[in-house]
């Protein structure tokens, strides 16, 4: 495939996505990453794309959209996500919940506790789970990211490490029947492999958009997290990858 049909294509999976990583280009062409790399550079140069960490979004369209605006994006099935997960949660023991919109949804629904932990990374999840009377929260060190409002970095990672939780609630940025859980952040991805470490039971929250995306840090097999909750049942070719990984799934 020449270049130049390649970029037609990147450009249309932009149009279609408005995101491409160069991991999931260079796999599906055949091609080396450098390539599709090369690729990109042309293409800003053409103002067609503006390149980001591990891939391009469509030019004039902000990098990094801040969770402040995300949370409205699938607020209903992320809504539905975080009452399914509310439900797994029982008192008196102590859960992480990291950055994410859903894992915030869920912030908002921890309701009806007298004696429950909470510790996150999250400033956002922080704020929301205080407003509860049984909810005790605690927050990590480390470095604040602006966008996301939460903290990430080495304090964090160690400050992790020094703890078992019960549970931990995790978000995802997308999930590949290839590949599993995955990020387009390394800080996010090492976050969420350190509390894989670290808990009795590990619980990914996504809605169904998530589903069928590839992002370009691998965070987690399906045989490494213990349970997937989603609103809608998910492709079949996830489930059997799912099946394979032992990954128990709770859908809408």
């Amino acid at each position: 495939m020449s270049s130049e049909v390649r970029k037609e294509v990147i450009l249309e999976r932009l149009d279609r996505d408005q995101r491409v990583s160069v991991l999931e280009l260079s796999t599906e062409f055949g091609v080396s990453g450098e390539t599709i790399r090369r690729d990109l550079k042309d293409l800003e140069a053409e103002g067609a794309v503006r390149r980001v960490h591990g891939g391009a979004i469509p030019a004039g369209r902000t990098a990094d959209v801040p969770i402040t605006d995300r949370i409205r994006f699938n607020a209903l099935e992320k809504d539905a996500v975080a009452q399914m997960a509310r439900n797994l949660i029982t008192d008196d023991c102590a859960i992480f919940l990291d950055t994410g919109t859903t894992t915030l949804s869920l912030a908002r629904h921890l309701t009806g506790f007298k004696k429950l932990r909470l510790y996150t990374n999250s400033l956002m999840i922080a704020q929301a789970a205080c407003q509860h009377f049984g909810v005790r929260v605690q927050m990590t060190p480390g470095n604040l990211r602006p966008i996301e409002q939460d903290l990430v970095g080495y304090d964090t990672l160690s400050y992790i490490q020094q703890f078992h939780f019960d549970m931990v609630f995790m978000g995802a940025a997308a999930i590949a029947a290839e590949y599993g859980f995955m990020d387009y952040e390394e800080d996010e991805a090492r976050i969420r492999q350190a509390l894989l470490k670290q808990t009795a039971r590990s619980i990914m929250l996504a809605d169904h958009s998530k589903c069928g995306k590839t992002g370009n840090v691998i965070t987690a097999a399906f045989s490494s997290v213990n349970t997937l909750v989603t609103d809608q049942r998910p492709p079949a070719n996830i489930l059997a990858a799912a099946k394979r990984g032992d990954l128990e799934i709770i859908h809408g």
